[in-house]
């Protein structure tokens, strides 16, 4: 029987354990409901250790959403990759990976959406996280696609990025909430939706 490695049967560091087990708590007890303790038990650590890393569950709390949405606000972890296709495929591809990540964080979304007004301390940070990953990188697309003449001048590239990634969000928020079929796939949604905007910006 092989046995491993002492480093390989070390547990993962106390701050990455508090934060799944915070995003898990979060997601299932509410944020008004989560409590430190909770928390703490889910990831095996005492409650002392909880507070010397993030000092209260608000901070916790902004630590979550940074790790589950992509870092502080404004600012994505990993630097976007510079579209290399049609404005379609790229428009296409940003769904994709945003749909993706909302699905990966449903339960957390609701809980955040459900109570976010009660923690005005992560606040900017919460929605920023939700609503507004690789927003940086689809505004400049845009941008480009603008000055091309792909696009109508005078189209506000943020705006219209944020058009975008709101058809997306809310058909993951409807999917969940109905769940039932829609009479389409997801696949054929984005597809939709890429080809109802780029008619409605086409110059």
């Amino acid at each position: 029987m092989t046995t491993l490695p002492r480093a390989s049967r070390r547990r993962p560091p106390a701050r990455q354990l508090l934060l799944s087990a915070a995003a898990r708590v979060f997601a299932r007890d509410g944020l008004e409901g989560a409590t430190t303790r909770a928390i703490s038990r889910e990831a095996g650590v005492n409650e002392v250790t909880l507070f010397r890393h993030f000092g209260t569950k608000e901070h916790l709390l902004e630590a979550v959403v940074g790790k589950a949405f992509g870092g502080s606000p404004g600012r994505a972890t990993e630097k976007p990759q510079r579209p290399e296709g049609s404005l379609k495929s790229d428009l296409e591809s940003f769904a994709e990976r945003y749909e993706s990540l909302l699905m990966e964080n449903l339960q957390l979304i609701r809980a955040l959406i459900g109570e976010i007004h009660r923690h005005a301390l992560c606040q900017d940070q919460a929605l920023q996280g939700i609503f507004l990953p690789l927003r940086e990188a689809l505004t400049e697309r845009i941008g480009r696609a603008i000055r091309s003449g792909e696009v109508r001048a005078g189209t506000n590239p943020a705006i219209a990025a944020d058009l975008f990634a709101g058809t997306i969000f809310a058909a993951v928020l409807r999917r969940a909430t109905l769940k039932r079929a829609q009479g389409y796939s997801s696949a054929e949604y984005r597809k939709a939706s890429v080809e109802v905007f780029v008619r409605g910006i086409a110059p």
